[in-house]
């Protein structure tokens, strides 16, 4: 994955959990806080302090991220906490600043995006599009659930360049797991990783790779 500088690309396609919004553990871990859930030790992908190898073999693509969602489900349910978090997530309240000003940066400068995510529908519902109140930024919306198979299989990336009118090289893929870039790579897409655990030094990476830099907010 390259991650250095190189030319604007004349589109941005974007995954959306963990990268619009705080990935799900860090809510967990908001809420632990906030509820004096006995979180320690347990591993909790990039928000914890233990290692977690199931984290990272989802990002390396060995299991999906739905499966990842359940051991961390049992994880809870081990320390007797009993919790649904689909239904006690509010995403609005998740968002991630700096990603949402690097979107900005890139309608502002004319760059056609779109949005390409997996697990969309099952957090938010089925037709969650045709509600979300942030559609007015993309050009397209994907949703696997449209498509039939997920990310990292070369379908999802392509119907998005596909929706652009453009060719996969001309679009430039971000996604926080690496199988998901690499997927994106394989049908000749660009991919930037944007790294959980360092997110907004990532994203700020991101908006130098597109020459954008001078419109973020500094920090």
């Amino acid at each position: 994955m390259n991650t250095g500088t190189s030319r604007p690309l004349p589109a941005v396609v974007w995954d959306m959990g963990g990268i619009m919004y705080r990935y799900f553990t860090e809510v967990v871990a908001d809420l632990a806080a906030a509820r004096g859930w006995p979180l320690d030790g347990v591993p909790l992908g990039p928000t914890g302090t233990s290692p977690d190898a199931a984290y990272e073999a989802m990002t390396q693509g060995r299991i999906d991220e739905p499966t990842y969602f359940e051991i961390v489900t049992e994880r809870l349910r081990d320390i007797g906490v009993e919790v649904d978090l689909r239904e006690e997530i509010h995403w609005p309240d998740q968002t991630r600043p700096r990603t949402w000003e690097v979107i900005a940066a890139v309608a502002a400068a004319r760059h056609p995006q779109a949005l390409l995510t997996n697990d969309a529908t099952a957090w938010l519902g089925h037709g969650w599009w045709n509600s979300w109140e942030p559609a007015g930024w993309f050009d397209e919306l994907v949703d696997v659930a449209t498509v039939g198979v997920r990310k990292p299989a070369p379908e999802p990336y392509l119907a998005a360049a596909d929706a652009l009118g453009l060719r996969p090289s001309d679009c430039l893929f971000i996604d926080d797991m690496v199988v998901n870039c690499r997927g994106a790579e394989v049908v000749g897409m660009a991919s930037h990783h944007v790294d959980i655990r360092e997110a907004d030094a990532s994203l700020e990476r991101l908006a130098r790779r597109l020459g954008l830099e001078q419109a973020l907010v500094p920090r």
